[in-house]
């Protein structure tokens, strides 16, 4: 049945009358009889009874309307809310980060989403690139951000940037007077590292480096917690790696000192992920862009 006609009905009902239909409508009036004699024909009864000063619902026509009455209703509000939807995209988006990147742009991410998009619910789960890409996989995620990670069979994964790597150290052991911006690859032999654990993308980065430049890394503490990693090299029991704009703060605070690693230059690349049979929502779509311009700003800050 053609849902058209069935609207066509409506108006004609409504208005008592097929010119006044027509002409409200804008169709002409032969055309507009054409369609209502067609639904006639597949409901097998007459549904207008036609007078000299119009036209009224038979009582087949009566019933068919009742019925199809709150069916008009939710496909109209369908449409309003798929328009509303493009305007102001709702529901929550289940996103992923490593615990450098909730560090790096989490806050601003939330902010400006629920600045934009205030029908939007952003939830951020925190932990280390293997973790995430589990749980991308196992449907707990919609989208993530991971540092570079190997190709899975059931995600699909873009490349969105890439984030230089630099010597994070305590400034107690750095020393006095203004430290040199930069360090080379081959100076961090024999220095205390922490650094997360073969599930991070960076620590596979670093390892990939040293073993090409012919050193050996010496990771003292190998942990999966940011903070808690900062917090030794801070208190002086370390090193560590990260994109320098993680530590900003740290820095204009006086707790460490960041170099930048040279010789060669180290980047860790940053991919968005997702599910490959899961179709995006408007929702996942907005904050990805949002994700993406985030990157590329967090990318371009000085090392």
């Amino acid at each position: 049945m053609d849902f058209r006609r069935i609207d066509l009905l409506v108006q004609v009902a409504e208005y008592g009358s097929f010119s006044k239909a027509a002409s409200v409508i804008g169709i002409a009036q032969p055309a507009l009889g054409r369609q209502i004699r067609k639904l006639e024909e597949e409901c097998g009864t007459p549904l207008l009874y036609r007078h000299g000063r119009g036209v009224l619902l038979t009582a087949e026509g009566e019933q068919l309307l009742a019925r199809v009455r709150p069916l008009l209703k939710q496909m109209e509000s369908a449409v309003t809310e798929l328009s509303a939807e493009r305007e102001s995209p709702s529901g929550t988006v289940v996103l992923g980060l490593t615990p450098t990147l909730c560090r790096l742009i989490g806050q601003r991410l939330v902010t400006e989403a629920r600045r934009l998009y205030p029908s939007l619910r952003l939830n951020i789960v925190m932990a280390y690139s293997g973790y995430v890409l589990e749980w991308l996989t196992g449907a707990r995620l919609d989208i993530a951000v991971v540092h570079d990670t190997r190709r899975a069979q059931h995600l699909l994964m873009e490349h969105i940037g890439d984030l230089q790597l630099s010597l994070i150290s305590p400034a107690a052991v750095v020393r006095p007077g203004k430290p040199k911006p930069l360090i080379k690859l081959q100076e961090l032999q024999g220095l205390p590292l922490v650094l997360p654990t073969t599930h991070h993308g960076l620590r596979r980065t670093m390892e990939h480096a040293a073993s090409k430049a012919g050193i050996t890394l010496t990771v003292e503490y190998e942990m999966d917690a940011l903070e808690v990693m900062l917090d030794l090299v801070k208190e002086g029991h370390a090193h560590t790696v990260l994109a320098a704009p993680v530590v900003a703060d740290w820095v204009s605070l006086g707790y460490v000192v960041t170099r930048q690693i040279t010789e060669p230059t180290i980047a860790t690349g940053l991919v968005l992920a997702k599910a490959a049979n899961r179709p995006a929502t408007r929702a996942t779509r907005v904050i990805e862009a949002m994700l993406k311009d985030l990157v590329m700003q967090a990318a371009k800050l000085p090392a």
